[in-house]
Order: C-alpha cells, then structure tokens, then sequence
C-alpha cells in the first residue's frame, strides 16, 4: 500500500517537473524567433523539451506500474499433527463399497471434512467416526 502511495507521488513530481522544463523548452524556441536571438536559446530549447519529454515518459512508466495489479501466487502445506489420547489401536481401513485396503494417502481434507477416495473402485465419500460407548 505505501508503495503504491510513494510511486503515485513520484508520478506526480516527475509530471510537475517534465512539464516545467517542456514550457521552458517552449519559451526559449520563442526566444529564437526574434531576429537578434543569441544561438544559446535554440540550445535550451532541445535540451530543456528533450528533458522534459523524458521526465514525462518517466511519470507514465511509474504511473503504469502503480496501477498494474500483480496477483502473489501463493501454496500453504499444512500438517496436522494429532495426539491421541489414552491407548490407541489401529485397524485396517478398508473401502465401505469395495472393501479394499486403503491407506493414509487416500485420506484428504477438503473445507473440513474428511473425504476418502478408494484407489480401487474410484469412490468417494465422507469419512465419520462411529462413538465408541
């Protein structure tokens, strides 16, 4: 945000500045105009417009790169980590359509919820946890 702000300002300095140096370019061309001009003006003329012009190419470059909206692509991993209370016993997890063996890797979690999908028959569904009484 701030440097959106700094490079706005920029703009704004570097436009001010580009466009003075472009009307003194300007004045000293009407300055040559006259029939005992010093050739100096013809000089200060360029010098200041070509100036002028590049200060204004510079505030419309940084005027373009302060609007241009970069999207950050960014990934997160998160690990769950859970601790189990009291003694813990596995058992095989098995598919409830096709009863195959399924492992940890077919286990995501999608918003939450805990979704299985069997390797063998391509099933999906929600996995819950019966109560133990």
């Amino acid at each position: 945000m701030i440097g959106k702000i700094l490079l706005n300002i920029g703009v704004v300095i570097l436009f001010i500045i580009g466009f003075f140096l472009i009307c003194s370019g300007v004045v000293n061309l009407i300055g040559t105009l006259s029939p005992n001009a010093n050739p100096i003006y013809l000089r200060n003329a360029l010098g200041f417009g070509a100036a002028g012009l590049v200060l204004l190419g510079c505030s419309v470059g940084l005027m373009l790169a302060a609007t241009s909206r970069r999207e950050l692509k960014t990934s997160q991993e998160v690990t769950l980590k859970i601790d189990l209370p009291g003694k813990t016993e596995f058992s095989q997890f098995t598919c409830r359509n096709c009863g195959g063996a399924l492992k940890p890797e077919n286990i995501k979690a999608t918003g939450g919820i805990s979704m299985v999908e069997c390797p063998f028959c391509g099933t999906t569904y929600q996995l819950t946890e019966e109560p133990v009484w």
